[in-house]
């Protein structure tokens, strides 16, 4: 029977790094919320013009992929709903602050 060692495994999990937590994952060298949010609506923005651009092949007759113009468009109609969910909880959050009482 051959075992193989556990040394290269244990040094693996010594070398990685450690666990963080919630707070410092959003915060420190990765940047906090608002950047967050940041490439979140650029994700969308991106995905919205992918949707654009395939459809705009499919209609001028350059690609006949139409299961991938309706994939981008669903991905498209999707993130705009995320984003819109986003903004919808940001601005409840804000209206909650506002009434709170000092």
């Amino acid at each position: 029977m051959n075992v193989n060692p556990l040394t290269p495994n244990i040094m693996q999990l010594l070398n990685s790094e450690p666990v963080r937590s919630a707070s410092e994952r959003f915060t420190g060298s990765e940047g906090g919320f608002a950047d967050i949010l940041t490439e979140s609506f650029k994700n969308t923005n991106k995905t919205d013009a992918m949707d654009k651009a395939s459809s705009l092949e499919l209609l001028m007759g350059e690609s006949d992929d139409l299961a991938g113009m309706l994939i981008d468009a669903q991905k498209a109609e999707l993130a705009l709903q995320l984003a819109l969910q986003i903004r919808n909880k940001v601005v409840d959050a804000y209206n909650e602050v506002l009434r709170m009482s000092v």
